[in-house]
Formats: C-alpha cells, structure tokens, sequence
C-alpha cells in the first residue's frame, strides 16, 4: 500500500480577525429550512506543521502555494485574549468544564494551567479524536501542537485558565455562530442554529449532526476537514453537555434548553 502522502493546508484567516466567514451563499437545508453561513471554528494558524506539506509541494508531488505559517501572529493572540470578558478568575460555564477535564480535576483550577501531554492525554481520552483512523498518533500530536501554539500565549508551555478562556469564541461560533451583543441575543441565535442542525427534527443533536454541518460549512478548499469538524463537534458536545459524561462523546445528544444554555453561559 502507497505512503498516504499530507495536504496542503488553506491559507490563514485575515490577520486580526480570529474568524473567517464561510465562502459561498445562503441555502437550503435538507428539511427545507433556511441556513446562515458559519463562522470558521478555529482562528488564524489552527494547524501546525505536522499536519502540512512541506513548503512546495504538494500531495501528488506537484509544486504548491506556500503553506501558512504554523503559529498564530501574536497580535491575534492578544486579540482574542483581549476580548475575554470575565474578570474574576473563576473557572465556570462550559469551557470552564473543559478546562478542568484536560487538567483531570473536578472543581477549581484557577491557579493551575495543562501541560501539552495533559492536553493530547484529553484528546485521546476524553474526546476519542480521531479514533480508528490511519496515522491516529501523528494526528492527535499535531492537533495538540496546534492547540498548543494557539492558546499558550506568553510561551510558558503551558495553558491557564486566562489563555484557554480566549477559546470560547471559537466553541461559541460553532453553537451561535454570528451571535453577539446580550444573552438573549446569543440563545435566539443559538436557538436558529439548533433548528438548522437538527435535520430529522426529533429536538436532539446528535454528534453525526454536528459534525456533518460543522464539515459542509467549513470553507471550499480546506484540507483536514474531518479532523476539524470532529474537534468542532467532539469539544462544542463536551462543554455544552451536563448529564451524560458517562458516555463516549459520539454517542452523546443535546435537547435544545442544553444548547441555547451553553452559548448563554459562554457569552456570559
């Protein structure tokens, strides 16, 4: 069997912008109703090297546009650092959830920050990423590597929970993409997005929703789009849920009060 060669990766997001708005037109859903386009999951410089092609080439040998550069322009760090809104230190809401489940702690964490082995350790473990695929090992590691360079922003080689706050823009623009301004704005966003999502109507999302959506919606062009739908997915179903941790995130579902509290609580 062939060595599975790498692809290339898109170019960066505007700089400054933490976002890039999906290419391409409104449409209409299976179910008939009406879609928004999405805001890209993840900011500038997402993925690492690992997960590219050298620059000038490309996977079937041919010359290639120069890749993007691996690690994120440290004006968009401070950006998005910038626009954390809480101020009192306390690890809460979903993301706060997260967080202490990469550390693998139940209640606080203020005062603490993950490694880049605690971090791969919850990918694996906790969101199963990627499970059963070719080259598992070098896609969690570049994932993690990724993450690393994105969130660890004064380059301690460690993540706080000040820097990992930064993330909820990113899990928010997958729940209510394009919502800002009150709470309330963000859960009739968030509302809209359920609806949109939840194609066979039965007032659930399942992970094969989200990850089906998150995927079609990223932009035209984007290499790895599995393996970034299925963070999207994998970490907006483990911030938002609170009544089945016992189960492996794939099996997990949201009723609609669980989805617009998420987005509420993470615009908070």
């Amino acid at each position: 069997m062939p060595a599975r060669s790498r692809a290339t990766l898109p170019r960066p997001c505007p700089a400054g912008s933490g976002l890039v708005p999906r290419t391409g037109r409104t449409g209409i859903s299976r179910g008939g109703r009406r879609t928004r386009p999405m805001m890209h999951p993840y900011p500038e410089g997402f993925m690492s090297k690992q997960l590219r092609t050298p620059r000038g080439r490309s996977t079937g040998g041919r010359p290639a546009a120069d890749a993007p550069s691996a690690a994120a322009p440290a004006d968009s760090n401070a950006q998005l650092l910038a626009e954390v809104k809480r101020g009192d230190g306390k690890v809460d809401g979903p993301m706060g959830r997260v967080f202490q489940r990469v550390l693998g702690i139940t209640e606080g964490g203020a005062d603490m920050a993950f490694t880049r082995d605690q971090l791969q350790r919850y990918l694996d473990q906790d969101l199963q990423l990627a499970e059963g695929e070719w080259f598992r090992g070098k896609k969690l590691s570049g994932v993690a590597d990724a993450l690393m360079k994105q969130l660890d922003t004064d380059g301690d080689g460690k993540v706080s929970w000040t820097e990992f706050r930064a993330f909820e823009k990113q899990t928010l623009a997958t729940v209510a993409p394009g919502a800002g301004g009150s709470r309330a704005e963000v859960e009739r966003a968030a509302d809209a997005r359920f609806g949109e999502i939840d194609e066979n109507g039965d007032g659930r999302l399942t992970y094969d929703e989200l990850f089906a959506r998150t995927r079609g919606e990223l932009p035209r062009g984007t290499d790895h789009k599995d393996l970034i739908a299925q963070l999207a997915a994998r970490i907006a179903l483990d911030a938002v849920d609170v009544d089945q941790r016992n189960q492996p995130v794939k099996k997990r579902a949201l009723d609609r009060n669980e989805w617009k509290k998420g987005a509420g609580d993470m615009a908070d």
